[in-house]
């Protein structure tokens, strides 16, 4: 067995059900196959949310351990003791039902938690992580640059290292993002905190190298469970998978107004599949054809069926790992230009690439009725995903900067 690991965390994290949380989970993987027992440190209840039980799915096993701060733990459940949150949780569900019911008023209004993950650090966060770092732990990881305040706290000889995940000051959310705003200068400074940055698409390691020159850009994008076969799936059935983020809930916005009316009149028998907690940014009538599945317990069964999954994302930053999956999973995906960033050179061939909604909805229209193309199409996925993103190749850098601290 080799040195632990520490990967500290404000990220909720149950499992695989996000975008974020599924990297972080497989960087875990990867190094506790490598022969790293890596434990998972989260300092601040504000993970919760208004959700004060968290049920952890089977993936999250990839932790030899798991200490979240006024936690505790029973069996898979981790529950939360800090009343605010029970207080909050009960009050958002009343005005959930009091806005169906068709209540109005500022008082009925969601009143979103904050972004937990940026929340400021305080002395009992800090404490916190001291206490549950494993004894001769070699690394610390800080999961996103907010977490870099732990990072004072790696113990001598060991190094440090950040998850980036996005380029936050390039998200060019207009406002509508979900997550803090920071700066160039910022970013550039809290990224150099690090001795590493463990960045999850090329154009955000170059970034690194050229701006913290002081700091090792590690290239570590995300792995993918390659399918063994291309799954066309069946006709006027498409898939869109997502959590409640803005880039999920703007694209999904855009694409619902301006792409499906033009789809529905080429195609009335078109159904939109929405899996994901993306649903929880969407309010009032549902577009006819349109089904919000919410958080579904396994993914398999809608990607199978999906003759195709989309991808209308309008802004954001980062690997789109939920493009990664569906291309894994042999699937023939139509998706916007933001969506290719930092792997439009992989993976051009492999997609349909639009930004233009006419354009989008025509694609789709031809797919969803000729399985003979989308077989096609998902071939080329499948094989742009096992060239490009299984985790042998994807992750070899990140085991080789393990061995090689």
């Amino acid at each position: 067995m080799k040195s632990p690991i520490a990967i500290v965390s404000k990220q909720r994290l149950v499992g695989a059900t996000n975008g974020s949380s599924a990297y972080l989970i497989a960087i875990a993987r990867s190094l506790c196959d490598a022969g790293y027992p890596v434990h998972l440190i989260q300092p601040s209840p504000d993970i919760f949310g208004r959700t004060p039980v968290m049920r952890l799915q089977p993936e999250m096993e990839a932790f030899e351990s798991h200490a979240i701060r006024g936690a505790q733990g029973i069996g898979n459940l981790r529950i939360v003791l800090s009343p605010a949150i029970w207080t909050a949780a009960i009050g958002g569900a009343a005005r959930k039902l009091l806005r169906k019911a068709g209540a109005t008023g500022r008082w009925t209004e969601d009143r979103p938690r904050p972004y937990s993950v940026a929340t400021p650090w305080t002395e009992a966060d800090l404490a916190f992580v001291e206490h549950h770092l494993p004894p001769g732990c070699s690394a610390v990881i800080a999961d996103y640059i907010f977490c870099t305040p732990a990072l004072d706290l790696a113990p001598e000889g060991s190094t440090t290292a950040i998850v980036m995940h996005d380029l936050f000051h390039a998200r060019a959310g207009e406002g509508r993002d979900s997550v803090a705003i920071v700066s160039r200068e910022n970013e550039v400074r809290m990224l150099g905190a690090a001795d590493t940055v463990l960045a999850i698409q090329k154009e955000e390691a170059a970034f690194v190298a050229a701006q913290v020159p002081d700091t090792r850009a590690v290239l570590v994008p995300m792995p993918a469970e390659i399918a063994h076969e291309p799954a066309p799936g069946k006709d006027d059935r498409l898939l869109f998978v997502g959590s409640n983020t803005a880039p999920n809930t703007v694209g999904l916005g855009w694409f619902l107004e301006n792409v499906w009316p033009i789809l529905r009149r080429e195609r009335p028998g078109c159904v939109l599949e929405v899996a994901g907690t993306v649903d929880r940014g969407f309010e009032g009538e549902v577009p006819q054809g349109v089904r919000f599945l919410g958080l579904v317990p396994d993914l398999a069964p809608f990607y199978r069926d999906a003759g195709v999954v989309i991808s209308p994302l309008t802004f954001g930053s980062g690997l789109k790992i939920k493009l990664v999956e569906a291309l894994a999973a042999g699937k023939a995906v139509v998706a916007t230009s933001i969506t290719l960033q930092g792997v439009a050179d992989r993976c051009r061939d492999a997609v349909v690439c639009t930004d233009d909604a006419r354009e989008f909805a025509g694609a789709l229209a031809r797919l969803a009725g000729d399985r003979e193309a989308r077989k096609a199409l998902a071939e080329r996925a499948l094989g742009c995903a096992a060239r490009h993103f299984s985790a042998e190749i994807v992750h070899r850098e990140l085991r080789d900067w393990a061995d090689g601290r």
